[in-house]
């Protein structure tokens, strides 16, 4: 569509242009030259551009003229004369052209510039036509050389020693360069800028100024100074510089100046003027400006820039530095006068004129010098002509002007500063009026205003009438412009044909507008809204419900109404929210699920696009409120809050109340609810604040359709600090691993509790032991302190207050108490043995050790029972650890004196038939001590515990698949597994059958034991028991109860029955689940009967017997099991006339069709024989080609004869490939 659209558009342009008038004009030049580079430029000013360009390089110097004349010619003239572009001098030796002009323009083209080539140019663009001299000229181009010279001795390196502190130049001494280049200095060779700063700068001259030397300037440091044309990309490089500092302190140096820009400076109004002044001195003075007469304009740094200067710039300005050892500072001052480039009062404009007026061209130019004006007519200097030709007050006149006088005008204004150059044309036309558009038809509605247009043009200007039949129009109901008609309040009696007439002293033209009007459009209904007094119309909905408006407009019957809706004044284009669409050629607006954000005036535009009408329907939707707005602090620092606010609009419903929500320094993604309002009023104060803490507010309002979104956060505000609130709570000594330190933590304070900046808690710690008391300070986000004691498990009180900027907060904190880090053991158990006396099994031990007591010093600290530790003695490696807490520590419980002062412990689930190491330590909370005397344990064989994972595999009518693992714990000598099975009969149990299982030495844990259980009964519970065996007896049992399977379900027998005609019966077969089955026969008339019983594999049977042709028979199988039986699907089969069946066999046994089939199966082998014999001895061109490339066979590898012998793998491999 946007292509239709683009092609019809130009065919528009097209057509304007033919429509169009082809005026014949002067030559004017458009596109001039540009300057190169382009910095040094400002079109708007100067009678030339500057052009640098380097030799050997191309350059192109642009001349674009415009001019309705015949044959429009360009020339160009170097130093004044013009150059003959057939001459030898722009030419290559080769005869091609170097120096040439681009066909159809005038853009000048220098190929591989020469010594000769700079110079002047200037671009002269004039007509062929022999009744115009006109010639208009571009400004003159100065084509100069782009060079720069390289520095002498750059190779050089200079070493110079300077005292820290002393003033230093480094000179530039830059080479010539044309034009001016940039200069810089770096410090290593890679021509990258080093940065200047109050200390170091660089002069207008490129000199590098250090105010006072410091030690930072030497080192591998290498000054140079370098000269960059940028635009062309040369740069050249000065001599180096090496700075070697020497002194550990810079000396005092006052304030002097070093160098200074021009102190007379005559600035170019609109232009920049700069001046600098450097001082030296230690510290680096400070630099500052003032203009005299002025103390408020005041300005630092070693360099003033004045960037656009005008007349009230002009004045003197002081430069001044001092430093801290300078007496009175030291001054320099500058003078400014201001002066402009000329500049025009009005622009000369090009002019078009008629026969026989006067022409004149306006060149007057203002500046400070006042400038001076020269004139050129078509490029040459003026001369007057008494009567015809003059100039007064910088105005050229041209009088009584014929056809052939039209004229290019040249003026440059010029004084001191620049000059400005104008190139405007005088065009003497004589030409009849042309109406070139015009209003061939026009429709509109009834009571409007007709506005017909008739655009016209010629020279002189023409006049334009308009008449509807004979009758000239004027009066009030017609407003008359130089192109058009306004007819007012239209009615029927104006449709027709209104004629506009153009013409001057050349002639006259004239052109029929045709007028048609039509009945004017207007809305008489909009369904479903009821219309108030004021005569609006309004509807209001809760939000989430669906509105339907409907717009009905009439209008002409010949014209099409087109329907659009606007919201607030604006068109809603491409229905981009999905709650409102259009339906029904947007005659219809529904509006789903409303919200806030569809409330507002909707208004039905009905256009036809001659009038159109439309009317505005409120859409009120009653939802929560928009946000509250212009929310402003009225108190905060004084631990009380004020706020005042703009409430948002209410959506139709009352507000109820507003939140006031707040975020804090501390977490300002987090709102927390703060006060909540009881009415709507929209201001609270007094409200309750924590002291020390940068909130942010924002506040929500409600109705009765919920929340609004929360208003933009207030600017932050801190309340006034206080002490804090309290101090921390859950103080505790904690039980602490590190020997010589106590371990303090409690509950953190939170921020808001703070009241004040720098928090802290302040922890006072007391040795009970001589009452020494001393205090740490711990960072308010911290919650712990680890405090060195040097000392082990030794008893403390601990008191934590929590204090601010203020001070502590109220109240003496509680104390609390522990003790320092425990340590190490330095006592163990003595006289570890076995308790003879107690019973000795082959899994229960009792030993006893002499007891520690629980207060003694050697534990350090918290005493916390023993651990009696035993391994294996073949698998020290593995030791199991058996925890003896405090609270099972009774007293010795024997009677002999050899019990006194002893620790008595059973221990249970020993390995059995081990040979056992065993020891005790003792312990406190943190660590144990050493081990006391190991001993020596074998424990006797035992019984093996359960086996485990016992479980059925599989189940069958009469078996039973169990499997399990080895027991956990042996204890022994495996020797045998043993089964035991019996039913189970509604809770009793059947005698007890035993399997058993002789044990095998290479069973791994991992390994299952899988054992049949057979000769069981269907559908019967057993009751299945499993346990090992070792020397002393049987072990733990394991039991399972299962159920064998059902019988399965018979299935119905697969019958098929095949009619042999050479037999004259039926084969039947049949697939069974049961071995005993009954073939079944239904013969025409009669019941099913038993024809064969069989009892055996047998699954097949022939009948033959009773059968009649043509009849047909019903077949079925039953499979029988006992009681149960289960029959096949019934087979019908046909009983045929033999012969016949016989006769259509025989064809397919006939000698002469199997002589024929033969022949053709051997006729079918030979072709293919033969194709594949042709294949291989002429090849396949295509194919054979393919797989040589496929290979890696070249066309050239084929023809290469090979050598004797050779095996070619890749011609073989080709070769089988083919076979």
């Amino acid at each position: 569509m946007a292509t239709l659209q683009n092609v019809f558009i130009f065919i528009l342009c097209v057509a304007k242009t033919f429509q169009e008038r082809r005026v014949p004009s002067p030559p004017s030049i458009t596109a001039g030259p540009k300057p190169y580079p382009k910095s040094s430029w400002n079109p708007e000013l100067g009678d030339r551009v500057y052009v640098y360009i380097a030799k050997e390089k191309n350059t192109r110097l642009q001349c674009v003229a415009s001019g309705n004349t015949p044959q429009l010619r360009y020339d160009w003239l170097k130093d004044g004369k013009l150059i003959d572009f057939t001459s030898n001098e722009v030419k290559y030796p080769n005869n091609t052209l170097r120096i040439y002009k681009e066909q159809g323009l005038g853009t000048l083209n220098i190929h591989r510039v020469q010594e000769s080539d700079y110079g002047t140019y200037q671009c002269r663009a004039s007509s062929d036509r022999e009744d115009s001299q006109a010639v208009s000229l571009s400004k003159k181009v100065e084509l100069i050389e782009a060079i720069i010279s390289p520095f002498q001795d750059s190779s050089d390196v200079d070493s110079k020693k300077v005292p820290q502190g002393q003033y230093l130049m480094l000179t530039c001494d830059p080479p010539f360069s044309n034009p001016k280049a940039t200069l810089s200095w770096t410090l290593d060779d890679t021509l990258r800028e080093m940065d200047f700063n109050e200390r170091i700068v660089m002069d207008y001259e490129g000199n590098l100024h250090f105010a006072n030397v410091a030690s930072e300037d030497g080192g591998d440091k290498m000054y140079s100074c370098f000269a960059a044309l940028h635009f062309i990309g040369f740069y050249t490089k000065g001599r180096t510089t090496e700075l070697k500092v020497y002194g550990d302190k810079a000396a005092f140096q006052p304030a002097k100046i070093r160098w200074t820009s021009e102190k007379k400076v005559v600035g170019v109004e609109g232009e920049s003027v700069k001046f600098m002044c450097i001082f030296s001195g230690y510290p680096t003075p400070t630099i500052s400006w003032r203009r005299v007469g002025r103390a408020s304009e005041e300005s630092s740094g070693y360099e003033l820039v004045i960037s656009a200067v005008k007349p009230s710039d002009k004045g003197e300005y002081v430069c001044s530095g001092t430093n801290s050892v300078t007496g009175n500072p030291q001054e320099v001052k500058f003078m400014v006068d201001v002066q402009a480039k000329p500049t025009w009062v009005s622009p000369p404009l090009d002019t078009r004129v008629s026969v026989g007026e006067s022409g004149t061209v306006n060149c007057t130019a203002v500046g400070n010098p006042t400038p001076t004006v020269e004139w050129y007519i078509d490029g040459k200097p003026f001369k007057a002509i008494p009567g015809k030709r003059y100039i007064q007050n910088n105005v050229i006149h041209i009088d009584n002007l014929n056809k052939k006088e039209s004229t290019v005008v040249q003026c440059n204004a010029t004084n001191s500063h620049g000059s400005l150059f104008s190139d405007v044309y005088i065009n003497v036309l004589a030409l009849p009026p042309e109406i070139t558009n015009w209003t061939k038809s026009l429709k509109v509605a009834a009571g409007r205003s007709a506005v017909l247009s008739c655009e016209h043009n010629g020279y002189p200007t023409p006049t334009l009438e308009w008449m509807r039949g004979p009758q000239l129009l004027n009066g009030d109901r017609y407003n008359f412009t130089q192109t058009s008609i306004t007819i007012l309040n239209v009615s029927k009696n104006d449709e027709g044909v209104f004629i506009c007439i153009s013409k001057n002293n050349q002639g006259r033209e004239q052109k029929e507008n045709m007028l048609i009007v039509r009945d004017k459009t207007s809305i008489k209904d909009l369904t479903g809204i009821t219309e108030t007094e004021e005569g609006k119309t309004s509807i209001e909905v809760d939000s989430d419900e669906d509105v339907k408006f409907t717009c009905i407009a009439m209008t002409d019957p010949r014209e099409m109404v087109r329907y659009v809706w606007k919201k607030n004044g604006k068109v809603i284009k491409d229905f981009g929210d999905p709650h409102v669409r259009c339906e029904e050629g947007c005659s219809v607006l529904r509006v789903q699920e409303a919200d806030a954000t569809q409330s507002g005036n909707y208004t039905c535009v009905a256009n036809n696009g001659i009038d159109e009408d439309q009317r505005t329907i409120e859409l009120r939707v009653k939802a929560a409120p928009d946000r509250p707005d212009d929310v402003k602090l009225t108190s905060c620092g004084d631990w009380k809050l004020g706020l005042q606010w703009s409430a948002g609009f209410h959506n139709y419903m009352p507000i109820i109340n507003y939140t006031i929500e707040y975020s804090t320094s501390f977490d300002w993604d987090k709102w927390t609810t703060l006060y909540q309002t009881s009415d709507s009023n929209t201001k609270v104060s007094d409200v309750s604040l924590s002291a020390g803490v940068i909130y942010k507010f924002r506040i929500k309002a409600l109705n009765q359709k919920g929340y609004s979104e929360p208003s933009e956060p207030t600017n932050t505000c801190k309340t006034d600090p206080k002490r804090p609130a309290r101090h921390p709570t859950g103080v505790k000594v904690k039980d602490y691993k590190k020997d010589g330190f106590l371990y303090v933590e409690w509950e953190a304070i939170s921020p808001m509790e703070h009241n004040g900046e720098d928090f802290k808690y302040k922890l006072s710690v007391r040795n009970i032991a001589d009452d020494n008391t001393k205090s740490y300070i711990v960072a308010g986000d911290k919650t712990s302190k680890e405090i060195e004691t040097k000392d082990t498990y030794q008893k403390y009180g601990v008191r934590v207050a929590a204090e601010n900027s203020v001070g502590a907060a109220r109240g003496i904190p509680q104390e609390v108490f522990g003790f320092s880090g425990m340590g190490v053991p330095t006592i163990k158990p003595q006289n570890f043995e076995l308790d003879k006396k107690s019973p000795f099994t082959a899994e229960t031990a009792t030993f006893v050790w002499d007891s520690i007591p629980d207060d003694s010093p050697d534990l350090k600290g918290k005493f916390d029972g023993y651990v009696i530790r035993y391994w294996r003695r073949d698998n020290p490696g593995t030791i199991k650890r058996i925890e003896i807490p405090p609270r099972v520590l009774p007293a010795a419980t024997g009677t002999g004196e050899e019990d006194s002062g002893k620790i008595r412990e059973t221990i249970n689930n020993l390995p059995a038939y081990s040979q056992l190491k065993l020891d005790v330590l003792v312990k406190n909370v943190m660590y144990e001590s050493e081990p006391s005397n190991p001993i020596d344990l074998n424990t006797p064989e035992g019984v093996p515990s359960e086996v485990q994972k016992l479980k059925a595999e599989k189940r069958g009518e009469n078996f039973i698949d169990i499997g399990w693992y080895l027991p956990k714990r042996i204890n022994g000598d495996l020797q045998q597994f043993v089964v035991t099975y019996q039913e189970v009969f509604g809770g009793r149990l059947s005698q007890e059958i035993e399997d058993t299982i002789d044990a095998n030495y290479s069973i791994s844990p991992t390994d299952m034991i899988e054992h049949r259980i057979v000769g069981l009964e269907p559908n019967t519970m057993y009751r299945v028991v499993v346990y090992a065996t070792t020397r002393i007896g049987p072990g733990d049992q394991a039991a399972l109860d299962v159920m064998t399977a059902d019988k399965a379900p018979l299935k119905p027998p697969i019958v098929t029955v095949l009619s042999l005609p050479e037999k004259n019966g039926f084969n039947i077969s049949w697939i069974s689940d049961s071995p005993s089955n009954e073939v079944n026969l239904k013969r025409p008339g009669e019941q099913f009967k038993v024809v064969e019983r069989m009892n055996s594999s047998r699954n097949w049977m022939l009948l033959t017997d009773g059968l009649t042709v043509g009849r047909t028979y019903v077949f079925t199988v039953t499979a029988v099991d006992g009681l149960r039986r289960v029959t096949s699907e019934e087979i019908k089969v046909p009983f045929e006339n033999t012969a016949s069946n016989r006769a259509e066999d025989e064809v397919f046994k006939a000698t002469w069709f199997i002589i024929v089939m033969v022949a053709i199966a051997i006729l079918i082998l030979v072709i293919i024989i033969v194709c594949l014999l042709l294949k291989r001895n002429r090849g396949d061109k295509y194919n054979v080609q393919e797989r040589e490339n496929l290979h890696g066979i070249k066309n050239n590898d084929m023809k290469k004869p090979l050598a004797k012998g050779d095996f070619d793998d890749k011609l073989a491999s080709w070769d089988f490939d083919g076979i």
